[in-house]
């Protein structure tokens, strides 16, 4: 039973809140197949001036807004794009993960140098990237030379990768690699 109206207005991830045609779907939302639906818990705000709709957290939640930086563990690699999950937001841990998404030309800062996203990273990677929108999944980019791969994983037997150059080494079994390296690799 609703106590007071406490519970007026609130959503969950999904549901829906708006259709593109009303509303421009703002922070906490995501737009799918025209329809504005809630991507976390909270309460549906409509700015009828702006016709902009976003959730207000219930929780105090760290959502990923454009310009921020984050830390985010590669999940998934393909040729052209890599899948992310986000663990934190300007150097805050978050509650829950988000699902971020680093194309290869968000990679390399010369036109030309593209290659195939594995020349930069790859799956278990810990990346550092700037966050492009505000809806999920969060378009990320690592372009700056500051951004990049902090911590890595031996492909052959799983070690930590230790920084020699521009390369990574391992201390084991002495497997080299290359990946984008973000400012200050292996720190803690």
């Amino acid at each position: 039973m609703e106590k007071s109206g406490e519970l007026k207005n609130v959503v969950v991830p999904g549901d829906l809140i708006g259709v593109a045609e009303e509303f421009i779907p703002g922070p906490g939302t995501y737009e799918m197949n025209y329809q504005i639906r809630s991507a976390i818990v909270g309460r549906v705000v409509k700015d009828l001036r702006s016709k902009v709709v976003h959730i207000e957290p219930l929780k105090a939640l760290k959502i990923p807004q454009p310009g921020a930086i984050v830390l985010a563990v590669v999940t998934e690699i393909r040729e052209d794009f890599a899948r992310v999950k986000i663990m934190a937001v300007n150097n805050v841990f978050t509650h829950y993960h988000f699902t971020g998404m680093l194309h290869v030309t968000q990679v390399v800062e010369k036109v030309g140098e593209v290659k195939h996203m594995f020349n930069y990273v790859r799956l278990g990677d810990l990346v550092r990237a700037r966050v492009l929108n505000h809806a999920p999944p969060y378009l990320l980019s690592i372009r700056d030379p500051k951004l990049g791969v902090v911590l890595a994983s031996c492909s052959k037997c799983g070690t930590a990768l230790r920084l020699h150059g521009e390369r990574l080494k391992c201390p084991q079994c002495g497997n080299v690699e290359t990946r984008k390296i973000g400012h200050g690799y292996g720190e803690r």
